[in-house]
């Protein structure tokens, strides 16, 4: 398993929705450059909830059917548009892209050495109606998840 995958499976490890079913449904937006990895993680189990990840086309994405977003390319235009129509729904987000973060994306993946880390947008994760354990911080300052 890739490094990055770990790491997001990590961050959706230690994230608990307001009402969560048996599936833990991650979508993958854009173009991905980690995100093969992440659709053969399909099928994991993650605390203890089936993970189905699939790839959704940005123009026909309804996020209503995610309960998380993994973004590659998407333009901050765009990010806006879709943001503001999920506002206040439980919606985990995580980017490839650092830009997205200072525009509302909770998670954003960036190089710490040789390793994955990520960058954490905590006004973010407040509004967001999730809970996310204070353990994703210990996380973020580290290159690899546990």
């Amino acid at each position: 398993m890739q490094a990055v995958t770990r790491t997001v499976i990590g961050i959706l490890g230690y994230t608990r929705w307001p009402h969560e079913s048996e599936e833990l449904r991650l979508c993958a937006v854009g173009a991905t450059e980690y995100g093969a990895g992440l659709l053969q993680s399909s099928g994991l189990a993650v605390a203890g909830r089936r993970l189905s990840v699939k790839q959704v086309d940005s123009a026909q994405l309804k996020a209503s059917e995610c309960d998380g977003l993994y973004v590659g390319d998407m333009g901050e235009q765009q990010w806006r548009k879709l943001m503001q129509q999920e506002s206040g729904r439980p919606l985990l987000t995580i980017s490839e892209r650092s830009a997205l973060c200072r525009i509302g994306a909770m998670f954003c993946l960036s190089r710490q050495g040789e390793g994955p880390g990520f960058e954490v947008n905590l006004d973010s994760i407040a509004r967001s109606g999730l809970r996310i354990s204070p353990k994703i911080l210990q996380l973020a300052r580290s290159k690899a998840v546990p």
